[in-house]
């Protein structure tokens, strides 16, 4: 096909899809020195306003004229009410009847959906014009940005491959997605986004990667490994390994999870989770918490919990999670997380003889507590 007098035009009112021009440099320019895109993509570092105008003066019509990859710029809006220059996404000739779907966004553009649009347009086009059975979708482990722009279209994800992207001389792990023809074009499983909620004294928010260090802290208390350090996923785990687990877990729907903060420093001060989400019972859910070592001893889990326990039961229409019933399990020995429990309003409902692991090799009874929704109703999730 020849650029750009071939290149077609798409557009669903908000976001458009068309070739490059020359009035582009300065827009591409500008975000291929943005840190974001140096940190998850392959353009040249340091980037030369030559490096966009041989980009788009040679190397995508060269790639347009051999039918390798289908480059389209992005127009869209801006945060300053403009409509220019957004961005690029495009198809990659994979193998035969795949393609490999790449993308990047303008600074100026960002956290307004304009990306999952501009997807949303690519895949059509490259469905029903290109005749492609699949897209592929790789990404450096930790884009999170990109790997729920593609969720967002009904990407699955696929797993990670070890040191499979390479980027200025070293090797990444990768997240491999993928969209067949037919596959429906939205999300198959929530990605659930933490709501902050906030009390007297704390902030529950999504974690950070500057939680790291204490979590790591938490982690290798020996209090806390007493009574965790066999749960799969916990032993020898990093503060570093713990946010992205954390992250992962939200993105899956399998778990909500939060840094308990200080209201008026954010310094990390415990971790809460609602999990067992999405099992026989979509109206439960199974809350745990840990609080770090030097925030001990000031009600600080329970104060977590009634924050928590009052969003999970608020209906969905009204901004909460909408679930009927939340469970506590714990070690018989475990007194703070009863306490918290007890405090709470939660009762006790059960014990399963030496049901839970502690330490390295022991077992005791394990301790289940309940509380119901009693304004629940099918409707309020």
């Amino acid at each position: 096909m020849r650029f750009p007098d071939e290149v077609p035009t798409l557009s669903d009112g908000v976001v458009t899809l068309r070739a490059h021009s020359p009035a582009d440099i300065d827009g591409i320019v500008e975000q291929c020195v943005d840190p974001e895109s140096v940190k998850w993509t392959t353009v040249p570092h340091p980037y030369q306003r030559g490096d966009a105008e041989k980009w788009i003066g040679e190397q995508v019509p060269a790639a347009w004229a051999n039918d390798s990859a289908y480059t389209f710029a992005i127009e869209a809006e801006h945060h300053d009410g403009i409509r220019k220059f957004a961005g690029s996404v495009d198809l990659r000739r994979d193998r035969e009847g795949v393609a490999e779907i790449a993308f990047g966004l303008h600074p100026g553009a960002r956290g307004r959906g304009v990306m999952r649009r501009a997807i949303n347009l690519l895949i059509d086009w490259g469905f029903t014009e290109r005749g492609f059975d699949m897209i592929l979708w790789l990404a450096y482990v930790g884009n999170w940005a990109s790997r729920k722009a593609v969720w967002a279209n009904g990407f699955s994800f696929d797993g990670t491959i070890r040191s499979y992207l390479a980027q200025r001389g070293e090797r990444h792990d990768a997240w491999v997605g993928s969209l067949r023809r037919d596959d429906p074009r939205e999300p198959a499983k929530p990605w659930y986004v933490p709501p902050v909620l906030e009390t007297e004294r704390l902030r529950l928010r999504p974690p950070a990667d500057t939680d790291a260090p204490r979590l790591d802290e938490l982690a290798n208390d020996e209090r806390g490994r007493h009574f965790n350090g066999r749960i799969a996923g916990v032993a020898d785990i990093s503060g570093e390994r713990w946010v992205h687990r954390m992250r992962e877990r939200n993105a899956t729907g399998e778990q909500v999870n939060w840094v308990i903060a200080d209201k008026a420093t954010d310094q990390m001060l415990g971790q809460f989770q609602l999990h067992e989400l999405g099992g026989m019972d979509d109206s439960e859910a199974q809350p745990g918490y840990g609080v770090h070592p030097d925030a001990r001893g000031k009600g600080l889990a329970t104060e977590a919990l009634n924050a928590v326990c009052e969003w999970a039961f608020r209906p969905v229409a009204d901004g909460g999670f909408g679930k009927r019933r939340l469970t506590i399990s714990t070690a018989e020995s475990n007194t703070a997380s009863r306490h918290a429990a007890d405090r709470a309003g939660f009762t006790h409902v059960a014990s399963i003889p030496t049901g839970y692991t502690i330490g390295e090799t022991g077992f005791e009874d394990e301790v289940i507590y309940s509380l119901i929704n009693e304004n629940w109703s099918a409707s309020s999730g």
